[in-house]
């Protein structure tokens, strides 16, 4: 394993002149990934329709991806992207690894090539579930980043499978209503039991971690996924600037607890309390998002969050799903 020093020295894949917005979780996530997979091996990415997309690959103009001006005559240093429609990203790495394997195979490609595909939670878990089910399940040697922000956000910030309870969104709205009803898919425990070799969820606010999570994903037998919890500035309505601390609360206080698994092996938890009284409240992860504005607001006397009067009874209901959440994670670490 490289030290994290190491990796920040490296020449990332994801470059300069995304129109992502100022300070979002993807770009730090793709400038972390984009240097550890400067280790020697070509890289080939496949990317779904998103935000990620849409953002960095606005040929002919932004196109913010590769290593260096030029093509590099060295063929560990070179990057090749590709482009699918939102739910194919996954299934499109399963046929670039088969093409791989097969040059392989026949003597025509005697180099490693390592593939990672990427898209958001909507593309992931509502149109694309199937796909990325099948890549997992035919245990394909990818590594799947799948970027949550709870939201379709280059649509229009509807619901998508991902999305926390209450949470309002452009097709769940809170006006008049109580926002999102639905608990968002077990995504995790899908991944784990359709066959992955390994499977994590955490962001690059825990930057350590997670660049040796991404180190490793590269490694593992089978399909790696790796769940990006991405608060999403425009979609959560949060002030610049606090896109790590809002990823670091929402992980410390239950809502997407990091967790690392690999098979046979099992996993952990991290940085995520079991008993509710050891975490940060609730609370305070809603009070810094104007998506949860109709159930807190922050007193003016004593700069607490707290639930807006006729809410409690809601903010209790969420309170019973964080703490079924973590239980749940801390029973998936224990699988092997």
């Amino acid at each position: 394993m490289s030290s994290f020093k190491e990796v920040a020295l490296k020449d990332s894949c994801f470059r300069a002149g995304s129109t992502l917005c100022p300070g979002c979780m993807e770009s730090v996530a793709f400038q972390n990934i984009g240097r550890v997979t400067d280790n020697g091996v070509k890289t080939i990415f496949t990317i779904g329709t998103s935000c990620a997309e849409v953002s960095t690959l606005a040929f002919p103009n932004v196109v913010a991806w590769g290593r260096g001006d030029d093509s590099s005559d060295d063929f560990g240093k070179t990057f090749a992207i590709l482009h699918n429609v939102f739910e194919s990203a996954p299934t499109l790495a399963e046929a670039t690894r088969d093409v791989a394997d097969a040059l392989t195979d026949c003597g025509a490609l005697d180099r490693k090539v390592q593939i990672i595909s990427t898209g958001g939670d909507g593309g992931a878990f509502s149109i694309g579930l199937r796909t990325l089910l099948h890549t997992i399940h035919r245990r394909a040697r990818v590594t799947i980043v799948i970027l949550v922000n709870e939201i379709f956000a280059n649509t229009g910030f509807q619901y998508s499978p991902a999305t926390m309870p209450y949470a309002d969104t452009s097709t769940t709205p809170a006006e008049g209503a109580p926002g999102n009803m639905n608990p968002p898919l077990d995504y995790i425990h899908l991944a784990i039991a359709a066959g992955a070799g390994m499977v994590a969820q955490l962001s690059p606010a825990h930057g350590k971690l997670f660049v040796k999570t991404v180190e490793r994903s590269l490694e593992v037998e089978g399909t790696a996924v790796i769940f990006v919890p991405a608060p999403c500035i425009s979609g959560w309505k949060f002030e610049d600037g606090q896109t790590v601390e809002l990823a670091l609360l929402g992980a410390r206080s239950g809502v997407f607890p990091a967790f690392v698994w690999e098979k046979g092996k099992g996993g952990s938890v991290k940085d995520c309390e079991r008993n509710a009284s050891e975490r940060p409240a609730i609370e305070d992860f809603l009070g810094m998002q104007r998506r949860f504005a109709h159930l807190v607001a922050r007193d003016k006397e004593s700069g607490a969050v707290k639930p807006r009067p006729g809410r409690e009874q809601d903010i209790e209901n969420l309170k019973a799903w964080v703490q079924g959440n973590v239980e749940r994670m801390y029973s998936l670490a224990s699988l092997k």
